[in-house]
């Protein structure tokens, strides 16, 4: 029970608990708050992890909050931003939908497969969510869209690297760095299976 109420499962819960609130902001027409809290959730995202890592809290839940995290954050961002700057949003749509596609197609194989999302954490996945987050916020703040396009370009990456992580792994796992890691997981397990068939 001791690894639930950890620092980096909190902040992730707090993370969690904002979703709504950046939706209400958007519903209700307030730009600035809306703003203000998805820069605390921009900031809890990057904190969790690596307090979860310097304080050697981590764990799978930990990284399952931190997955649903993402999914409402970005879920409630989108709808923010279609509310708020409809013309921004569709000035970028192709990209809007080309995060969508690659992310839900990435959690649709996961899930069919492991009955789990992906929480793999990447270092892909790290740099494209600061960079698709840090973008859309100042896509938002009407500085320059640059940098949310080069976070899509990097999270399309990251999306074909889970799908295949997901195929090669046997069993769900969650903090898995990069393709390779994955080779290695799956070749040890293999070599345990044969070892126990022996």
């Amino acid at each position: 029970m001791k690894m639930i109420y950890t620092v980096p499962n909190v902040i992730s819960l707090l993370r969690i608990l904002a979703a709504p609130v950046l939706l209400g902001s958007a519903v209700l027409e307030k730009p600035a708050l809306f703003m203000w809290v998805f820069a605390f959730s921009l900031v809890t995202d990057f904190f969790d992890g690596f307090l979860a890592r310097m304080l050697h809290q981590e764990s799978r839940l930990g990284a399952q909050l931190d997955t649903v995290g993402d999914v409402l954050t970005g879920s409630c961002v989108i709808i923010g931003g279609i509310l708020l700057w409809p013309d921004r949003m569709l000035q970028e749509a192709y990209l809007f939908l080309a995060l969508v596609l690659m992310l839900g197609g990435s959690g649709m194989v996961t899930l069919v497969k492991y009955r789990h999302l992906p929480a793999y954490h990447t270092w892909t996945a790290k740099a494209s969510t600061g960079l698709t987050g840090v973008g859309a916020w100042v896509l938002f703040a009407d500085v320059t869209p640059w940098v949310f396009r080069v976070g899509v370009g990097v999270l399309i990456l990251s999306a074909i690297e889970e799908i295949a992580i997901t195929l090669i792994l046997p069993k769900w796992r969650p903090n898995v760095p990069t393709f390779l890691h994955a080779v290695r997981i799956a070749r040890k397990a293999g070599r345990g299976e044969e070892q126990a068939a022996a």
